[in-house]
């Protein structure tokens, strides 16, 4: 959200993309996100118990995605 400095088109919920990463691997799979963007996938995966691998090459989004990810990570909310 813009408010804590994300500013990328296209976040989405936590809530979702961890249903996707629930259908898709097992706890301690390594999920990787060719296309990081704000990092919700990352997220989503290390609330999951899965590891992950984020990539990003845009240089503002990489910025949000790892503000985003210390961020939440700091203070886990369970969706």
């Amino acid at each position: 959200d813009e408010k804590h400095g994300n500013y990328h088109p296209t976040v989405k919920p936590v809530k979702l993309m961890a249903y996707l990463v629930s259908l898709g691997s097992q706890p301690g799979d390594v999920v990787l996100d060719p296309f990081c963007g704000s990092g919700t996938t990352c997220i989503a995966a290390q609330v999951m118990g899965r590891k992950w691998l984020g990539v990003e090459k845009s240089k503002e989004y990489y910025e949000i995605a790892q503000n985003r990810i210390k961020e939440e990570l700091r203070t886990p909310k369970l969706f």
